[in-house]
């Protein structure tokens, strides 16, 4: 039982989150070293009821701020754009039927899996009260 609370502590401090200026988040997992990148609640209340999501394709290698797909909304469509540089591992299928999903829980719900080329990159996006701070100007 001890030993099983200690893993589950463990993994709850495997994950670093971060975010973007552009309304992206990251959820880096320090032992995998694999990466959800979605978007955030703002990002979803602004965007609106979301229809669609445009993803690249699993094994593309991408630069900090190179554009890793799109969603499309009754209002607009938007680039997601890359937080730091990697590779494509995984995309969530789950978006293709329902893209809702992000409205839903957009915090909970990631969009792409990648492996990050630097780690260090993490270090120069937002944590969560950095960017609280922006959305609540």
């Amino acid at each position: 039982m001890y030993m099983r609370s200690i893993l589950k502590l463990r993994q709850a401090f495997s994950v670093l989150t971060k975010y973007t200026k552009d309304h992206e988040w990251i959820k880096y997992d320090t032992q995998t070293k694999i990466a959800k990148i979605g978007i955030t609640d703002y990002a979803q209340k602004e965007l609106g009821d979301i229809v669609h999501v445009d993803f690249q394709k699993v094994g593309m290698v991408f630069k900090t701020h190179q554009s890793l797909g799109a969603i499309e909304s009754v209002k607009v469509a938007a680039d997601i754009y890359a937080p730091v540089a990697g590779e494509i591992v995984g995309i969530n299928e789950d978006l293709k039927d329902s893209p809702n999903l992000i409205n839903e829980k957009a915090e909970e719900t990631w969009i792409l899996q990648a492996k990050v080329q630097n780690e260090a990159e993490l270090d120069t996006l937002l944590d969560k009260q950095s960017y609280d701070k922006i959305i609540n100007k």
